[in-house]
């Protein structure tokens, strides 16, 4: 872990919130954009920090610090594995992904540990239990599918991640799942598109990134564009950039196979983009630009 992140960046967001909290956030917006350097970095903090906190903690009873954290010191140690685990999954580093997500399958070692510290191990172990299940699809082990897709139904906080995980092993690797999306698709669309939380909209824009890439691999196209104008309908309010760039771009590489209320959809909220884009002036909103 010698990638480090500029301190001084985490201490300007605000004296009140914890470095690791900090870090914690960060993280998750360099997922969001996709910037795995940068999200590497601050996995890496995250570790170093933790680390730092627990040797202190462990020979001093230092618990100062510890009280200001907004979860057990277990979840940050945990989670920044798993976050430097996530960054070697996507940038296609298997055998370096399934290393680090060893390091935080078993946390029992863990000294003084509550019954909410407890509680973090075990949802650990559980996390542990799913990405080797997603690192396995991802390098290509086929046979995996069927004991993941019946994992994923036994867990519903797996569910959305878990159809993402199978839909980019799919792309990657050109395998048919349609009958796994078959049993949830468009079932489960409903229910998804409702999530209000962060991370599961996060969750659902990426599924949706995933079936456009699916259904244009099937030669769907109007399926395609349904899950591209879908994509940017969500897209535009939590402000992704790169995947909805990519999804801009199949657009228009099928764009000819639009109907005329797609392509009507699809203006109105290329136009909702301008309007709501305080840089931009109005005037280019006009309806004979787009």
């Amino acid at each position: 872990m010698s990638e480090h992140l500029n301190t001084k960046d985490i201490y300007l967001l605000s004296e009140k919130v914890h470095p690791l909290d900090k870090a914690f956030e960060l993280f998750r917006v360099s997922y969001k954009q996709n910037n795995w350097s940068e999200a590497k970095q601050i996995a890496n903090y995250m570790y170093e920090t933790a680390y730092k906190l627990y040797q202190n903690q462990k020979n001093w009873d230092a618990k100062i610090s510890i009280e200001l954290l907004n979860r057990p010191l277990v979840f940050y140690y945990g989670y920044s594995h798993l976050a430097i685990a996530t960054v070697f999954q996507k940038q296609g580093f298997y055998d370096k992904a399934r290393e680090f997500t060893e390091k935080y399958t078993n946390l029992d070692w863990f000294i003084v540990l509550d019954q909410e510290g407890q509680d973090e191990v075990r949802r650990f172990n559980d996390f542990a239990k799913a990405n080797f299940y997603a690192i396995d699809l991802l390098s290509g082990k086929m046979d995996v599918l069927g004991r993941y897709s019946d994992f994923i139904q036994q867990e519903d906080e797996e569910l959305l991640p878990g159809l993402i995980t199978i839909l980019e092993a799919a792309n990657a690797h050109g395998w048919d799942v349609d009958p796994i999306l078959d049993i949830y698709i468009p079932q489960s669309m409903e229910i998804f598109s409702g999530y209000e939380d962060y991370g599961n909209r996060i969750y659902y824009i990426k599924l949706l990134n995933q079936l456009a890439i699916y259904s244009l691999n099937k030669k769907r196209y109007l399926e395609t564009i349904n899950y591209i104008l879908d994509y940017f309908t969500f897209a535009v309010n939590i402000d992704l950039s790169r995947e909805f760039i990519t999804s801009l771009s199949m657009y228009e590489s099928v764009r000819s196979f639009a109907s005329p209320g797609q392509q009507q959809r699809y203006n109105h909220i290329l136009k909702g983009v301008l309007l709501n884009e305080k840089n931009i002036n109005h005037h280019v909103s006009s309806p004979h630009i787009i």
